[in-house]
């Protein structure tokens, strides 16, 4: 162990080391130590450590997300599975939905995803709900009813005041968290959709705009008054959709033919004629299915990690766009998610997986009830000054 340490405080100026969580069509969960150089002309040879590897569903896993020491995966056997990451043991599952596990998304109470509160974990399934989740005890203390399809994805407002959601009923819906109520429903119809569904939606790194990806098509909404600002039609099909802030800000989109491609966000809100991508990234053979943005705390420098069907990970660099490690698994790679190396507390981690052991959260409590657990049953169409003052006010 003392050896690790010498290791690691050698390389802190010239290596990085974060973790990797892969989750895939096989069910299985996948997690990998990764030391990168951080040095743009290095000839270092990335190194790869395997912490843990098992089957955790019966079905395939389709949702991945992390804050602090917890770990969530939903999958297409409808259970939402909890891992502490520092004792390295599962702890338990939310057996609510009865549908698909679709989206996880952990409440962020800060800008920095490492920094990420976690207080509340939001889940969207096939049955067409949102169920709240308070991570203090794992109590449901929300079902936001609304979607009359599954729920295909959903995204919290920076604020963490307000949530937005798209489905297979062609429908986006706003969602006030500090009621658990129904903020906003807006109708995708018309020949802007040609009859596609919402599968993808992210706010931009200010909250002012959320973006909607379609099968082929990317929607830009204005926050403040819920108008479609931008319709940008793809050759390929959109597989991913995520923003990242470096020099700028960027709309990063995925693609079937195993393209991610880096834009200008700035653009969108521009002279779409002219959109064409500032970075191309080229290291899938097939779709890409999902991707994970690490930004270091100490060296500031940024890494993307891009799974796809081929069952490779890619790591690249987000100082230079060019890749710097691949890892080759045997599976069909579905999800991704990316944590601080220091997640774990060696000392309590346990060579085998115990049985459920009911325990606290270290999470840290703030006021009893932030949302009180009613849902919507009407649509109010007409919800912009309502939404505004949910947000700004």
């Amino acid at each position: 162990m003392g050896e690790t340490l010498n290791i690691n405080k050698s390389n802190k100026s010239t290596s990085i080391r974060f973790r990797i969580v892969v989750g895939s069509y096989e069910h299985i969960l996948l997690c990998l130590s990764v030391t990168v150089s951080c040095e743009p002309s290095s000839e270092k040879t990335p190194i790869f450590q395997p912490i843990f590897h098992f089957e955790a569903h019966s079905l395939s896993i389709r949702a991945l997300d992390q804050a602090k020491r917890y770990l969530v995966s939903g999958s297409n056997d409808e259970h939402i599975k909890i891992y502490d990451l520092q004792k390295r043991k599962e702890i338990g599952s939310l057996l609510q939905h009865t549908g698909s596990i679709t989206c996880l998304k952990f409440s962020r109470e800060s800008s920095k995803a490492r920094d990420a509160d976690g207080k509340w974990l939001l889940s969207g399934s096939e049955d067409g709900s949102i169920i709240v989740w308070r991570t203090k005890d794992w109590e449901p203390v929300a079902v936001l009813k609304g979607h009359k399809a599954a729920v295909n994805d959903l995204a919290i407002h920076p604020s963490a005041k307000v949530a937005v959601s798209v489905s297979n009923d062609k429908t986006i819906r706003l969602w006030n968290l500090m009621s658990s109520k129904l903020a906003s429903t807006l109708k995708m119809k018309g020949r802007d959709t040609l009859g596609q569904s919402g599968h993808f939606v992210k706010w931009s790194f200010d909250g002012e705009h959320f973006i909607v990806a379609l099968v082929n098509r990317i929607f830009v909404y204005h926050t403040r008054t819920a108008k479609l600002l931008t319709n940008i039609p793809f050759q390929s099909t959109i597989m991913k959709i995520e923003v990242v802030q470096l020099k700028k800000e960027y709309l990063i989109t995925c693609h079937s033919n195993g393209e991610i491609c880096f834009y200008s966000f700035e653009c969108f809100l521009g002279d779409v004629e002219k959109l064409q991508p500032e970075y191309k990234l080229l290291g899938h053979s097939t779709r890409v299915k999902d991707i994970s943005i690490y930004q270091d705390d100490d060296s500031k420098d940024s890494f993307l990690v891009s799974v796809a069907s081929d069952g490779k990970i890619v790591v690249w660099s987000l100082k230079t766009f060019d890749q710097v490690a691949v890892y080759a698994t045997s599976e069909r790679l579905t999800v991704v998610s990316t944590m601080n190396e220091n997640i774990e507390d060696l000392k309590n981690v346990k060579k085998t997986t115990p049985k459920f052991e009911a325990e606290d959260s270290d999470f840290d409590s703030e006021a009893e009830v932030l949302l009180n657990g009613t849902t919507a049953s009407t649509e109010d169409l007409d919800t912009n000054k309502s939404l505004v003052s949910i947000v700004y006010e």
